[in-house]
């Protein structure tokens, strides 16, 4: 009858930690979070005079070919050409030069707002981590990406895979 007694605890006791063990799995909208944050304004702000500062800059460019072209034509009659090939060929350079602009400036919007918005993301995955930690979530996946967001790093075998495979990784602390 004892023995009987403690294996039905014994099974009590080992269903009750599989059942603690479980994962606890939840989800975040982080673009929704961070277009909320108040300083989301201060990246706009941020991001409007940086696109003024390259349509200024382009603006210059422009107006600097402007006046070479017109300069050129006036000029044109009384050259060798020789004197023109290499007035056209300046001429080409600038124009080149305008192009490589305006396809950079897309690139350097794009990284100018990915740092400016970078700090803001930071924030949302800390508050993440907070809550998640706090509310003894496992897994949190993003709802705009489908990623994780966080995850228990309870969880992480990257230190065992790693092992299997023969690899030394450091771990951060």
């Amino acid at each position: 009858m004892k023995i009987k007694h403690l294996l039905y605890t014994l099974a009590i006791v080992c269903c009750a930690f599989t059942a603690s063990a479980q994962s606890k799995v939840g989800t975040v909208n982080v673009n929704v979070l961070v277009s909320k944050l108040p300083e989301i304004a201060d990246v706009q702000k941020g991001m409007q005079a940086y696109e003024k500062e390259l349509q200024d800059d382009l603006k210059a460019k422009l107006e600097a070919y402007g006046k070479e072209v017109e300069a050129a034509n006036k000029a044109f009659k009384d050259m060798t050409e020789d004197d023109k090939k290499k007035k056209q060929q300046e001429i080409y350079e600038l124009e080149a030069d305008i192009q490589k602009f305006r396809q950079n400036a897309v690139q350097l919007v794009q990284i100018k707002q990915d740092e400016l918005m970078r700090p803001l993301y930071q924030k949302v995955s800390n508050a993440v981590a907070e809550v998640a930690k706090q509310e003894q979530y496992t897994q949190v996946f993003t709802l705009d990406g489908n990623e994780l967001a966080y995850v228990n790093p309870q969880y992480d075998i990257t230190l065992k895979v790693a092992t299997k495979l023969g690899l030394n990784i450091e771990t951060k602390k």
